[in-house]
């Protein structure tokens, strides 16, 4: 049968858009011969919109897939589905690929409430349609916990970079210790810049969260930032599921394709717990630092404090809301999870790594709290260009 000819007009650059692509890359190696129209880099073509549109048109693709750099008025004439990207607001007339923020946002607040954060902010700007519901969600599930909100209004457009600048005084009036949720990774930079022109200390003082796990922004200021990974090659992956099933089978797109298959990785500028119990603190730092290597029981927890069981347990539930070995469980998962997608490991290696007897004990332990196999959860999750 005929080629499917989908139109790419994203940006390779953006970490988002180079992994949505990826995901339709991968999923057309499985089906149906494929072939694509690319956007050329700046230095094999002159990047003008108009010769671009003239190309794409004259390409014939059955399908568009782009960003809102472009108009769908640009492709009237071809009359086939566009699905976009959109950057500020939701576009109408498109299938338009998003996020489930209102989920960013709740588990954003969830993150910083169970490290014990009671004082809880947000950096990102009411303009731009997916950060107003992140924020939205985010500070529904601080009030309704009973906690602090704190918010700030990002300048964009020429103001974007003086930012930094304009947040400084924000963040050292903030109580401290606080938790700040920036919308995304960019706007995490800002904060990690203002952070060290007002000589506050991270993550002691001021712990921060961004969006979209892009490691090249995440790592740019010696502050390892921590981010909330959207997995954008999932949704790329559906994507190609769905314009092969309306080319191919004739079924109908639907009116927008939402991805929430999230995940948050932890870095140094959210590796603290905000509480001030010593003993608490003392049992938390006892669980992270030795849950990689051997299997640790309550009572191992018990004996590195000064409090009887009992005891422990109540300030457990009282400041985390949790028992002592839930909170075992969440660390051994974690650390789990980043090893099935961040190395190459055998499952069964890693499940030795961890002090389990056997795999098949290591993959119900992994199940029961995840509802999903390690094997699954690494094909959903690991990068495939890793």
């Amino acid at each position: 049968m005929n080629r499917i000819r989908v139109a790419l007009l994203v940006d390779k650059a953006e970490s988002y858009d180079r992994e949505l692509i990826r995901g339709i890359l991968r999923y057309s190696n499985l089906s149906t011969p494929w072939e694509f129209f690319f956007l050329g880099p700046d230095y094999t073509v002159v990047r003008e919109k108009e010769k671009i549109v003239l190309k794409t048109v004259k390409w014939s693709p059955d399908c568009i897939v782009m960003n809102d750099r472009f108009s769908i008025q640009d492709f009237e004439e071809l009359t086939v589905p566009i699905l976009v990207t959109p950057s500020i607001r939701r576009i109408n007339g498109a299938i338009n690929i998003l996020a489930d923020d209102s989920e960013l946002g709740s588990m954003a607040a969830k993150y910083f409430i169970d490290k014990g954060f009671s004082n809880l902010a947000f950096y990102g700007s009411d303009r731009i349609f997916w950060s107003y519901d992140r924020k939205v969600a985010y500070r529904r599930t601080v009030l309704t916990a009973g906690l602090k909100f704190y918010s700030v209004e990002s300048s964009l457009y020429d103001d974007w970079q003086y930012n930094p600048q304009q947040l400084v005084p924000w963040l050292k009036d903030l109580p401290k210790p606080v938790a700040v949720f920036a919308c995304s990774d960019e706007f995490g930079t800002h904060l990690i810049e203002a952070v060290q022109m007002a000589r506050l200390k991270v993550p002691d003082e001021v712990s921060i969260l961004g969006v979209d796990n892009d490691e090249f922004v995440c790592g740019l200021y010696g502050i390892p930032m921590s981010s909330i990974d959207q997995n954008p090659e999932a949704v790329g992956f559906r994507i190609a599921q769905h314009i092969r099933s309306f080319i191919v089978d004739g079924k109908t797109l639907p009116s927008e394709i939402v991805g929430s298959d999230f995940r948050i990785i932890t870095r140094l500028s959210t590796d603290v717990f905000a509480i001030d119990d010593p003993q608490l603190k003392t049992a938390l730092s006892f669980i992270r630092q030795h849950s990689e290597t051997r299997r640790i029981t309550v009572d191992d927890v018990v004996k590195e404090t000064h409090l009887s069981r009992r005891l422990l347990e109540i300030r457990f539930r009282k400041v985390l809301n949790r028992s002592i070995l839930e909170e075992v469980k969440r660390v051994r998962i974690g650390i789990i999870c980043m090893r099935l997608t961040e190395t190459d490991d055998p499952v069964g290696e890693i499940a030795s790594q961890m002090d389990f007897s056997s795999q098949a004990g290591f993959s119900n332990f992994f199940k029961k709290e995840m509802n999903i196999s390690p094997v699954e959860y690494r094909k959903q999750f690991r990068k495939s260009g890793r």
